[in-house]
């Protein structure tokens, strides 16, 4: 038997033998289940998170710890999750966890980003570590969100449980721009294409954080609700907001095919107090923009369709 390279003789004997070994055995798996089950009926988790191994468990009793899990919902009046990595389940019956990375386009299946609020990548406490801009934490949430994601956020608390003065200062400044545009994130769904804008993201998926991009005043990610469609531009636009949204490259007269003038009750800025006025011209939808900024990081139009009836 070989030695791996770097890793001591003993241990190296017992990663080789892991990594050659068969499928778990029964026994293996009654305690996997076990375990699950303390959890569930134990603590009553909203939320399971698998990291990778669970590839390894075969699909009978993956689909059985799914049913089991997801039946509590009824029982226990609220909704449950179930995080994975990779190809470890089917999209659709659980969340997709990117690990310091995220998704380039919207997605049909739910996803998550687990990061954290500091520069490190790391799930603990680092006591030189440096943070994150507040606007990076803010721009990649409404991203995430546009696209069909959610985004979980690591704060690294001390040993005696207190938050960090960097970490509190990160939640704070995502805290004051939720107080003013939360509505365009919570409860929300994704619209008919997550956004527009000339940013794109150099790379994507798990651990791909580290090519982090900077956003203009021409980046907008979209979200929706009922009758309202929330257009968030990634920077302050300049007099003029315009939406380019789906232009007919081909045509002559360019315009927006996914919202019509004559759909449009009304348009305002979440945090402004006042209707704004706009109109559609060759460039797209063209919002005349506030004196004023109601916040900080990123800027939310709310358009009001009219009622079909």
């Amino acid at each position: 038997m070989h030695n791996v390279e770097g890793v001591d003789p003993e241990f190296a004997t017992k990663i080789q033998d892991w990594t050659a070994q068969d499928l778990p055995t029964k026994a293996f798996l009654d305690v996997w289940r076990t375990k699950i089950d303390e959890l569930i009926d134990g603590y009553q988790s909203d939320l399971v998170w698998f990291d990778f191994g669970i590839r390894f468990i075969p699909e009978i009793y993956k689909r059985r710890f799914l049913a089991d899990y997801y039946n509590k919902e009824e029982a226990w009046g609220r909704d449950l999750a179930v995080t994975y990595k990779g190809h470890d389940f089917a999209p659709g019956i659980a969340v997709l966890d990117y690990e310091l990375g995220r998704e380039a386009e919207l997605t049909y299946y739910d996803w998550i980003t687990d990061t954290s609020v500091d520069d490190q990548g790391a799930w603990s406490y680092v006591s030189d570590a440096k943070f994150k801009k507040v606007s990076t934490l803010v721009h990649n949430l409404v991203d995430n969100v546009s696209k069909n994601g959610y985004l979980l956020l690591n704060v690294g608390p001390k040993a005696d449980g207190s938050i960090p003065d960097g970490a509190r200062q990160c939640l704070a400044g995502m805290g004051d721009w939720l107080k003013v545009n939360g509505e365009a994130i919570f409860e929300t769904l994704p619209w008919t294409c997550y956004g527009e804008g000339p940013t794109e993201m150099e790379a994507v998926g798990t651990f791909s954080e580290r090519s982090e991009v900077e956003y203009t005043p021409e980046d907008i990610r979209f979200t929706c609700r009922d009758n309202l469609l929330y257009a968030t531009f990634l920077g302050w636009p300049k007099d003029k907001a315009i939406i380019r949204l789906d232009q007919d490259k081909e045509s002559s007269f360019k315009t927006i095919k996914r919202l019509y003038p004559g759909e449009i009750e009304s348009i305002r800025m979440l945090g402004i107090d006042k209707e704004l006025s706009w109109t559609m011209t060759r460039s797209g939808l063209e919002i005349d923009v506030p004196n004023e900024k109601p916040c900080e990081h990123a800027f939310v139009f709310k358009i009001t369709r009219k009622e079909p009836f």
